[in-house]
């Protein structure tokens, strides 16, 4: 009787069920409606929704709707370049909705330096970032998250190693010194790390000297300006974001086997005439093939979680948010982690409003501590672990191989960890005097604590060259910059008139303490020999345990200390004037005049001035009204901004040293008791100043089809002057080289940005795409005929594939030119027969000598560019630049009922990229570890190939700086591909949940590219070394599942 009551009970509720819905539908009604512009023509294709439903249908060609809703729902009608209007049903059958055009595209209001303006208003050339794509980029750098957005600015990463460097250009390379632009955080001179994308309310790039010239001294390599969230008056909002990250490397070095090795060595001998000296790890078999690459990399992975509470008041809102990131990279012993808290508050009283904000910034880095050229040359014959060996490593030296360190020991016993902690706050205060006339005063500091730590006990990785003691090194620098600021800006329109005057005034002084300590863990004894001989002799000392890892741990060993102290200040006093008549023509003048402690009595004042001008052609009378074209503006400008970072402190000054080199020195007491004396080694150069930019731009905005279509044209030139270039005096001087202001580059390129938005029922989209040319040319040098070489591939000084000089880009590669292989012995020699030159030899006799009088079949025919029967440095031509003349970005963002798709496609076109690492493991002149390229050497029965015969020693240098090894760069890549999920409102507002999305991406999914290195796309630290692909670490491919919550 019970159960047949329990299934009465479901045969009600199911029935219930079914009723359920269909007395929802009963009640609704039909109603009708048209759509009309501000103009009173219809609206075609306008999306009219009930609210909190997925129940909608959009305007015929007349305009018209019909939609059947609950009678006390509302309509939302809504339409691309219109403002969005919420209609109450309240029983209503007919609607005649007048939609008002959207003008916040024009009126939005854009941050730039000290101040904001309205978008419209704009003279400079400025670009404005959608923050929402931003934080749809799994990493936790907004630069990063920047890369393909904008035209004109070029972001790349150091390598692919967790925690790995970003390196951001903004048109292009302008300095031989440091080129990386200026970050303003919430009005204030910051770290971009330090701030989440998650975080950022707003992103500008200042990119011509109109926009950035108001920064003066610090801004020649562009701005960008960041605005953090904060609450909002009434309402509290709490968020939670987190993300897994799964990577692998995207591609590796491909190194031959064991016995590919084996073999290639053999052949290097034979083809040098030394078969006899042939080593005997060639002919045995010990088994042994280790991948290198396989033993030091595994699967990374990362996580990032990040918390925020956002709210206020009628007088105060807030803003705390907290991030936490956590990264383990793809090799051994490479991981980096991240806390991240910022505090925002403002408060607003009577006249007074107050900012204040408050950040901790705490990273923790392990780099790798072997190099990847320990990794990429040990030879495939030697095992990771022996037992054998005393300390559970297989050596080189045992197996009779070429020296190398074994990495998996120097990964084992060596560590070492960067400590780094971040404090930002800076208070403001606002005055409102009138309602045109305001006063800022505000206070920002910064604060870095940085502490280093090296540790490893005794143990061996090379047998040539063990670790005989334990050793352990602390250091440590604390670092901070005090700002303080003044500005008061006036505000006011007289009728067609619209003037705004800003003045300010801004001091910063900076100062940095460093010092470090090692101690090894040994000590000298000094004894006499019978013979009366004085005999210094190291024992192991001071370390009771060698694991021990504090600097005390190592007393009574030896030890080791240096340490650095300097300060730097800065005083600015600047101006603005933006004058608008009616709202047609505009015209910006900035003036700042900076005074820095780098600069001598001569030069220690800088003035940077500059000018625009605007027309917005789309508000004269005689522009039509009825056009697709609903916007149009042009821009020019002037302006002249500096860059005094190339500079080092006191390099104005002869400083004095005591130290001896090669070069000389001075050396005081005499006989037994001699000691180094002080001398100055430079000169004093009072005249030294900053190095100037001056940058012209001229420019369109526009926007059509209701501003469906917007974007803006550039066309910039920008040259710098007076560049601090080291002068080469000769070593008779007596003088280190100077640094002088001697030297021009010049940048010119053009931009292009095009963005389309629109809507279809509930599909919404939209496509950006931005175009960038740069051509960068060193004018002049110090001397005429000046050479600046790249970081040398041999001992950082031997080996330049590139250098810069007057008439080519900054990146110059200057090579060798190959003209095939020889075929036979006899070839070469008839080549050599016609191409040489006559040598007077030692006895006095003339003997002719061919141009490679060492080549041999299979050896690689050089060019005589100057027929003088010479191969030398005179027949290297240019042969390209590592700088892009292209870049071309195209951002893909659609949604649909609640799901979102996102793709970033990045490409660059028109440069070249100097293998360095096929130089290494491709030349064949040494026994080190060799690319699988090699496999396909020429040989008697190879002929029809571009790699030359393997040879020891290399005798007719086939691996010299050629365009052998030059390959092109260009590349298009998919950078990355998200799709998500927002579960519906109506859903979630029982959970008291405001958006809830789901997400999974994917980074660096395929690249197209005819480039056989590892990644065609990477940054150097120098820009002489643009686009020299030497020892960078691998880069990732990773997927990622994540998850946005909001309350």
């Amino acid at each position: 009787m019970k159960e047949r009551n329990h299934l009465k009970a479901w045969q009600w509720i199911f029935l219930l069920a079914l009723l359920l819905p269909a007395a929802g539908f009963a009640q609704t009604i039909q109603v009708k409606g048209t759509v009309l512009d501000g103009s009173g023509m219809t609206v075609i294709g306008a999306s009219v929704l009930e609210k909190g439903t997925t129940n909608g249908v959009i305007t015929d060609i007349d305009g018209n709707f019909t939609l059947n809703v609950s009678p006390t729902g509302t309509l939302v009608i809504s339409y691309v370049g219109f403002k969005t209007q919420e209609i109450p049903i309240n029983n209503q059958t007919s609607f005649n909705v007048t939609l008002a055009e959207d003008t916040e595209i024009l009126d939005e209001v854009v941050v730039i330096g000290y101040g904001t303006m309205k978008k419209s208003d704009m003279t400079g050339a400025i670009s404005s970032v959608d923050t929402d794509e931003l934080i749809k980029r799994t990493t936790t750098n907004p630069a990063e998250a920047l890369q393909g957005k904008v035209a004109g600015v070029n972001i790349m990463r150091s390598g692919g190693n967790a925690g790995a460097g970003i390196s951001v250009k903004i048109r292009g390379v302008k300095s031989f010194g440091d080129n990386e632009p200026l970050y303003i955080i919430d009005g204030f001179p910051g770290d971009i790390n330090s701030v989440n994308p998650v975080d950022i309310q707003s992103m500008e790039i200042l990119k011509d000297g109109a926009a950035a010239a108001i920064y003066g001294s610090v801004a020649a390599n562009g701005v960008i300006i960041v605005t953090t969230k904060n609450g909002k008056k009434g309402e509290t909002h709490i968020d939670f974001n987190t993300y897994l990250s799964f990577t692998n490397v995207a591609k590796r070095q491909e190194f031959v086997n064991a016995e590919q090795y084996k073999s290639m060595i053999k052949t290097m001998y034979e083809n040098a005439g030394q078969a006899e000296d042939i080593p005997a790890y060639c002919n045995s078999n010990t088994g042994v093939d280790t991948d290198w690459q396989d033993a030091m990399m595994r699967s990374g992975f990362a996580q990032n979680y990040m918390f925020s509470v956002r709210g206020g008041g009628e007088t105060a809102q807030y803003s705390v948010s907290y991030n936490h990131s956590d990264e383990r990279g793809i090799f051994l012993g490479n991981d980096f982690r991240q806390d991240n808290a910022r505090m925002k508050m403002h408060m607003s009283k009577y006249i007074f409003d107050i900012d204040a904000n408050l950040g901790f910034r705490y990273t923790k880095s392990h780099q790798p501590t072997y190099s990847l050229r320990e990794m990429y040359n040990i030879s495939p014959l030697v095992p990771v672990y022996d037992e054998n060996e005393e300390y559970g490593f297989g050596l080189t030296s045992s197996q009779g191989l070429p020296v190398n360190n074994n990495p998996m020991a120097d990964y084992y016993y060596h560590k070492e960890n960067e400590r780094y902690y971040y404090v930002t706050a800076n208070v403001a205060l606002g005055i409102k005097i009138t309602p045109w006339l305001n006063f800022k005063t505000s206070y920002a500091y910064r604060g870095t604590h940085y502490r280093y730590q090296e540790h490893y006990p005794a143990y061996t990785s090379n047998g040539n060259q063990p670790n005989l003691y334990p050793y352990n090194e602390e250091s440590t620098y604390y670092w901070e910059e005090q700002t303080i600021d003044n500005v008061l800006n006036f505000n006011k329109d007289f009728n067609k008139h619209s003037l705004n005057v800003m003045v300010g005034s801004s001091i910063t002084s900076t100062k940095q303490r460093e010092n470090g300590v090692g101690v090894e863990g040994f000590a000298t004894q000094y004894t006499v020999d019978k013979n009366g001989n004085l005999v210094s002799t190291n024992v192991p000392a001071g370390f009771l345990d060698q694991n021990f890892t504090t600097i005390n741990a190592g007393q009574g060993g030896t030890y080791s200390g240096s340490g650095t102290e300097w300060t730097y200040n800065r005083a600015s006093f600047f101006g603005r004037i933006n004058y608008n008549y009616d709202d047609r023509y505009l015209v910006q003048a900035t003036m700042r005049y900076d005074g820095s402690s780098k600069f001598g009595a001569n030069n220690r004042w800088g003035c940077f001035p500059s000018v625009a001008l605007g027309w917005r052609i789309s508000e004269e009378a005689f522009f039509p009204e009825d056009t697709f074209v609903d916007n149009l503006k042009f821009r020019v400008s002037w302006g002249r901004l500096g860059n005094e970072n190339a500079l080092g402190y006191y390099d104005f000054q002869a400083l004095i040293s005591t130290y001896n080199t090669y070069y000389g020195g001075y050396v005081q007491g005499s006989g037994s008791n001699p000691w180094a004396g002080s001398i100055a080694w430079n000169m004093p150069r009072n005249d030294l100043k900053w190095e100037t930019t001056d940058t012209k731009n001229i420019g369109f905005d526009y926007g059509m089809f209701n501003n469906r279509l917007t974007g803006s044209i550039n066309y910039y030139i920008n040259q710098t002057e007076d560049l601090l270039i080291t002068k080469r005096l000769p070593s008779s001087a007596g003088y280190e080289n100077p640094i002088l202001n001697v030297g021009k580059i010049r940048n010119q390129g053009f931009e292009l940005e095009i963005n389309w938005a629109d809507k279809v029922k509930d599909f919404d989209y939209s496509i950006g795409f931005n175009l960038s040319t740069t051509k960068n040319e060193v004018v002049s040098l110090a001397n005429e005929g000046q050479v600046l070489y790249c970081s040398g591939l041999v001992y950082g000084t031997d080996y330049t594939p590139a250098y810069a000089m007057e008439g080519k880009p900054i990146s110059a590669f200057y090579l060798y030119r190959t003209d095939g292989i020889f075929q036979s012995d006899a070839e070469a020699d008839a080549y050599n027969r016609e191409h040489g030159t006559w040598v007077t030899q030692a006895n006095g006799e003339k003997a002719w000598v061919g141009a490679q009088p060492n080549a041999k079949a299979g050896d690689i025919r050089f060019k005589d560019l100057n027929n003088d029967g010479v191969l030398d440095e005179n027949d290297r031509e240019y042969c390209g630049t590592g700088i892009p003349k292209v870049e071309a970005n195209l951002n893909f963002s659609a949604g649909y009922k609640g799901f979102d798709l996102t793709l970033n496609f990045g490409s660059a076109w028109g440069h070249k990229l100097f293998n360095g690492n096929r130089y290494y493991y491709e030349s064949m002149q040494t026994p080190g570890n060799m690319l699988t390229s090699v496999l396909d050497a020429w040989t008697p029965t190879n002929t029809n190939t571009d790699i030359p015969r393997a040879v020891l020693n290399d005798p007719n240098r086939n691996s010299r700086e050629s365009d052998r090894f030059l390959e092109n760069g260009n590349f298009v890549r998919l950078r990355q591909a998200q799709l998500g999920y927002s579960l519906p409102t109506s859903l979630l507002q029982k959970a008291h949940i405001e958006r809830l999305r789901f997400y999974i991406s994917g980074e660096n999914l395929f690249t197209i590219t005819g480039y056989s290195g590892t990644d065609p796309e990477f940054s150097r630290s120098s820009p002489l070394d643009t686009g020299i692909d030497s020892y960078i670490y691998p880069f990732t491919r990773s997927f990622t599942v994540g998850a946005q919550l909001t309350f």
